[in-house]
């Protein structure tokens, strides 16, 4: 048999035990990477169940709105976060402390708060709605401040009836009462009337869709009415008065119902002869047409004529006002219509002082015909007479007189003649000097150089009692 080589023989053990050894060392190898892995594995578990994965930011607003501690945080309508803490800030307004999640964060300068209600049902049903700023804007560090002029607070419902003065709070108060009254057993009614609430609103909203196609029409609109409801206000005495009227017609026809359903049984027979009367005439609308047409030149120059009419009735309105014044002023007996009220009272007064007064005049016209003319010469006995009594003493007034008869003459002169002394010789002489003058006419005794003394009436008021002869001179 061949011999196997030497070198083989010689190594068969040494060879099976280097075997055991080399495995050995790989089953250690293996077992050291696994547990370093589990470590680093560990490891990164730990830093991020550890790693705070939401930032926080603090929001000052003037009051809370019944925010809690967890209500949501919203931004864009998604839930962004929660409310963390709720203090008071050294200003006494809230600080809500917030938390934003990774995704959302962080925030930029430029971002609003608004606590909002998340429904009408429940009282606790805040949150808080974010409106992140801009990203080409500043990052915000965590721990950042929202100031109040970038907070909104909600509006409660106390806080709008606080706008509201005791007088509106009370007709609101009515209003909902009355309300309550007028669905009071008509419960099912209701219910049916809301079925049409939600056609009502689309109905609504293709209106307001319709409106805001002409924007500027409705603009006009809306000034307008608000110019009429300004004039309305001015007048809202007269607005309430016609407005009771109204209710007191109303009353007063549904106390009447018998009347108003007669009227409403002949309303037809009444519209059937109308309508027979449009009928009929028909015929006559060519006459109106040709007679529109006829007009039409004419018309042409209304326009320019009424441009000019306009300050014509500007300027006269005051002086309606005024004359709206003098037939109807507030008060009592300044007006012309407390005058008209008053002429019946007056009518029946004057039926018998009228006639009394006449018979009183017709019978003191003759004694106002005599009196009258003489009025110079009683002024002139009055003053001549208060000349003569004005010298006075210690003792008081006295009278100087000097009886002088026939001492003067009147001369014949360019200057319509003047009183010249006479000569004593020739003094009680004169052809002048009469005696038995008892019927003086007015001014007799006064000569004048045209002759005109003395006044005789030779109409109504003529004096039959005085002779014109009877004067100064000749």
């Amino acid at each position: 048999m061949p011999q196997p080589p030497a070198d083989s023989t010689s190594l068969g053990s040494p060879q099976d035990g280097g075997d055991q050894i080399l495995v050995g060392r790989r089953s250690r190898g293996r077992w050291a990477a696994l547990a370093a892995l589990l470590l680093v594995t560990a490891a990164v578990v730990a830093a991020l169940l550890m790693r705070d994965d939401s930032h926080t930011y603090r929001l000052v607003f003037e009051n809370a709105g019944q925010l809690v501690k967890g209500d949501i945080v919203r931004i864009g309508g998604a839930d962004a976060g929660l409310v963390e803490a709720i203090d008071l800030s050294d200003d006494d307004r809230a600080e809500v402390t917030i938390s934003i999640k990774n995704e959302y964060a962080p925030l930029h300068r430029g971002t609003t708060a608004i606590v909002r209600a998340a429904g009408l049902i429940g009282v606790a049903n805040r949150y808080v709605d974010v409106s992140p700023g801009p990203n080409f804007r500043p990052e915000m560090a965590d721990g950042a401040v929202l100031g109040g002029d970038k907070t909104t607070s909600i509006v409660e419902l106390d806080q709008l009836f606080n706008t509201l003065d005791p007088e509106t709070r009370k007709g609101l108060q009515g209003v909902i009462k009355g309300s309550a009254s007028w669905y009071k057993g008509r419960e099912k009614l209701a219910n049916e009337s809301a079925r049409y609430f939600a056609p009502a609103l689309a109905a609504t909203d293709r209106l307001t869709r319709e409106i805001n196609r002409d924007s500027v029409t409705f603009q006009q609109f809306l000034v307008n009415t608000s110019t009429a409801m300004g004039a309305l206000s001015k007048r809202r005495a007269e607005l309430t008065g016609v407005v009771a009227n109204t209710g007191a017609t109303m009353k007063a026809l549904g106390s009447d119902t018998k009347s108003l359903n007669q009227a409403l049984v002949q309303l037809p027979p009444a519209l059937r002869q109308g309508s027979d009367t449009f009928v009929a005439l028909r015929p006559a609308l060519g006459d109106l047409q040709r007679l529109t047409d006829a007009t039409g030149p004419a018309t042409r120059d209304l326009a320019p004529f009424l441009r000019r009419l306009q300050p014509v009735v500007s300027r006269a309105a005051p002086r309606f006002r005024q004359l709206r014044l003098l037939f109807d002023r507030p008060g009592k007996a300044d007006d012309l219509y407390d005058a008209f009220v008053d002429l019946p009272a007056i009518a029946r007064t004057s039926r018998s002082s009228f006639p009394r007064a006449r018979k009183a005049l017709r019978d003191s016209t003759p004694i106002f015909g005599f009196s009258r003319p003489y009025t110079p010469d009683l002024v002139s006995f009055i003053k001549g007479f208060g000349g003569a009594m004005a010298p006075y003493d210690a003792n008081g007034h006295y009278a100087r007189t000097m009886p002088v008869f026939d001492a003067y003459e009147i001369a014949d002169d360019a200057e319509g003649g003047s009183l010249v002394p006479k000569a004593p010789g020739a003094r009680g002489r004169s052809p002048a000097l009469k005696t038995g003058n008892l019927k003086r006419c007015p001014g007799a005794g006064a000569r004048t150089p045209d002759g005109s003394a003395a006044f005789v009436d030779l109409g109504q008021l003529a004096n039959a009692d005085c002779d014109p002869t009877q004067k100064v001179g000749p």
